[in-house]
This record gives structure tokens, sequence and C-alpha cells, in this order.
């Protein structure tokens, strides 16, 4: 009888995780596809041009976009748990409240991000980075209001199970980027050839789109009417204090990673033009399995907070590992075809023979990577579906901040081992976060089973 509950509660999970992950993880995907794409294009126009958009989006503005989904996975999780009650009205005020607050989060970070040559001089780059830089990163900070609205809007749609529309509006922009990029960074149809900073400036004008995109389809779709989204949101600061907690400790989790990533971008800087062209690519590389995983995350989130709210502990544990299953499987095939095809992969990113020469190895390497790094996501959405909060946030930030920096730069700077001694802390933090969060989650599912 055993055997059979759980043969058809596996069998449950997986498909729903399935239909909730494809377009889920299609929509993060579409996320890193738009930067893989400004990566390859701008790749093709030059190496330099390529280093200045890498240490101009990774050292700040991706920190801070990776920051807000953290920030923002309260409105993910309260959703979730209100549409397993089947309480739509809550679910939509979860919603209405999270969208001022995405706006003033765009705003904040646009500011941080505007004065761009300023911070990356304080990192230490050299001056003609730090003002090729700095102009990419003051462009793109444009684009981060509009771009906190969608991000808040498709966390809401996964949460009532319509993830949908955000995967179509991610494909259309996606299609747009290229023709966007093609034109404005190599200078076609008469448009002036920007470089680096045509590609930030596709990229700003898309994010801008994708919010105003999904905002009017939740206004105006008759099928959203139960929620009750064209209301006034009239709670109070202090009456959503849980699903803010809950974006705080993701927002800090995810931040302690991506300030690690972001380390990274500098050490690389210091390390030279190439190698910072190289980690830039390799980073890509790694983040479009990332997406993949973190859509299966969020589809785990889901699951796990509908088990929640129905108080069924085993279902609980059993949603939380499917999740793990399948991502390591996912990733495993990804893996398994980086190490195969490296160099067309690379050949894809740039013409430079140099770069692809010195990238191709590190690229090898990548495909252990990428299992772990998006298993360790993975486990922190099950967690925070599961309720949790700051152990997640410590174990990752312990992890990333405390244990990864100071590896990295003692194996790539002082060990003199370059990128390869980066890639080398990151699977081996990655490492850490899976067993000390697996542990944590089997403890916890364990305990309530009993």
């Amino acid at each position: 009888m055993r055997a059979e509950w759980l043969k058809e509660r596996i069998q449950r999970h997986l498909g729903a995780l399935i239909r909730l992950a494809w377009p889920t993880a299609l929509s993060r995907l579409g996320i890193i596809a738009m930067v893989m794409v400004d990566t390859m294009m701008v790749g093709r126009y030059g190496t330099e041009d390529l280093a200045y958009l890498n240490i101009g989006n990774g050292t700040m503005v991706a920190v801070f976009i990776v920051i807000a989904v953290g920030l923002l996975m309260g409105t993910l999780v309260c959703v979730a748990d209100a549409h397993g009650r089947k309480d739509l009205r809550l679910c939509g005020r979860v919603w209405r409240r999270s969208l001022s607050y995405a706006w003033w989060l765009g705003v904040a970070f646009a500011v941080f991000s505007f004065p761009g040559e300023f911070w990356l001089t304080l990192f230490g780059q050299t001056e003609e980075v730090a003002r090729q830089g700095g102009a990419v990163m003051r462009i793109l900070s444009f684009g981060l209001p509009g771009y906190m609205i969608y991000l808040t809007s498709i966390f809401f749609l996964e949460g009532i199970e319509r993830p949908k529309v955000g995967m179509y509006l991610m494909l259309a922009a996606n299609i747009l980027n290229i023709g966007f990029n093609y034109v404005l960074v190599f200078g076609h149809f008469g448009a002036p050839e920007l470089g680096a900073q045509g590609s930030a400036w596709a990229t700003t004008i898309l994010r801008n789109f994708l919010g105003a995109g999904i905002l009017i389809y939740i206004l105006l779709s008759s099928g959203l009417k139960p929620y009750g989204v064209r209301e006034k949101a009239a709670d109070k600061w202090r009456d959503w204090q849980r699903q803010r907690m809950i974006g705080y400790a993701a927002g800090a989790s995810l931040g302690a990673e991506v300030i690690a990533f972001a380390a990274f971008n500098v050490f690389s800087g210091w390390l030279g033009t190439l190698s910072l062209a190289a980690y830039g690519v390799i980073l890509n590389i790694i983040s479009a399995p990332f997406m993949l995983a973190a859509g299966i995350g969020s589809a785990t989130a889901v699951r796990v907070g509908i088990a929640k709210s129905r108080n069924d502990r085993p279902d609980v544990a059993l949603a939380g590992w499917t999740g793990l299953a399948l991502s390591t499987l996912v990733l495993g095939v990804v893996g398994s075809l980086l190490f195969a095809f490296a160099t067309p992969i690379l050949s894809v990113y740039s013409d430079d023979l140099i770069l692809i020469a010195y990238s191709v190895p590190l690229a090898v390497f990548t495909a252990y990577v990428l299992v772990v790094d998006g298993d360790q996501a993975v486990l922190s959405n099950a967690l925070r579906g599961l309720g949790e909060t700051w152990i997640p946030t410590a174990i990752q930030s312990i992890a990333y901040f405390i244990f990864m920096i100071p590896l990295g730069y003692f194996l790539a700077v002082y060990g003199a081992r370059d990128v390869r001694g980066l890639l080398e802390a990151i699977l081996i933090a990655s490492i850490v976060s899976v067993a000390l969060q697996a542990a944590y989650f089997h403890n916890l599912t364990r305990a309530g089973a009993k």
C-alpha cells in the first residue's frame, strides 16, 4: 500500500512539476537568453566591448536584479499558499501590494547603478574599463523599475499556476532583442554604431516592454477578474510583514551568492581583459542552465507550498525531493552536451581564436559546476515553499559570501589559477550549499511527518 501511495504521488508531483516548470523554466531561460544574445553579438563585435558589457552588467546591475528576485519571492510563496487554500481574492491582494514595492525597488536600484563609472573606479578597474563599463551600467539603470514590475507579476501568475503568459512575453522580447542588437550594436539601417552601449539600450527598452506588457495583461484579462486585480491595494505596511520577511531572507540569500559572483567579476578584471571576457562568457554559459533550475525551483516552491497548505508533510517532502531529482536529471543532460560540444558553443560567442582556445577547458569544467549550482537553488526554493526563511539564507551566505569569495581570490589571484580557480571555488561552495540545505530539508520533513 505504501509503495502504491509513493508511486502515485511521485507521478502526480512529476507531472505537475513538468507542467508548471517548463513554461516557468522557459520564461527564466528567456531572461538569460537576452543576456546570451547580447554577449554573443557584442562578442562578435569585439572582445574589448564584450569585456565592457560584462563588467557593466555583471558588477552591480545583475546583482540588483537577482536580489530583487529574492526580495519579491514572497509574492510567489504567499500567492501559492493562498491558491492552495482557494482564496482567490487574497492572491490578488498579494500581487497588488507588491506592485508599488517592486517599482520603488527598481527606482532605488537604478539610482545606485547610475554612477557606474564611479563604482567601477572604486573597484579598481582601469580608467577605460571604468568609463566604458560605467556607461553600460548607466544605460541599464533606466530599465530596472519596469523590470521589477515584470518580475513580481510573473511570480503572481506562477503562484496561481498560469505561467505561460510570462513565457510568451519573454519569447517576444527575445525575438525583438536580436533585431535591436543587430541595429544598435553594429549600426545598421542608419543607426549609430554603439557596440556594448547599443546592446544595453536594447535591453533597457525591452525590460520596460516586459513590465508594461504583463501589467496590461493582468489588468485587462477577464480570467483574472475573480482575483480582484483591479481593486485598490488597501493593506497597511504591517499587514503583509510575512510576505516581505520571506523576500528579505530570499534576497539576502540570493544576494550573498550573486555578490560573490560579482566579486569574481572584479577579480577577473584584475586578471586582464582576456580573463574578463572569458569569465563573462563562462558565466553566461552557467547562467542558462541555472535558469532552467530556477524554473524547476519555482515550480517546486509552488508544489511544496500547496502540500504545506494541506498540512500534508509526507507530500511536502516528496514534492521537494522530486523537484531536486528533476533538476539533477535536466542539468546532467545539459552538462553532458556542454562537455561534448564546448568548442562549437564557444564559437557562437566569439570568432576570437585566442579567447575560444582560452575558454574551452573552462567550459568543460563548467559542465560539473552547473549541476550542483542549480540543485542548491532548487533546494532553497523548496525550503521557502515550506515557509523557511533565515536558515537557507544563512547556509547560502556561509557557502557563497563567506566561503567562496576568499577561496576564489586565493585560487585565482594568489594561487595564479586564473579563471579556472574562480570556477573551482564556485563548485566547492555549491557542494557545501547542497549538502547543508538537503540535510536541513530532510530533518524538517522527517520531523514533521512523525
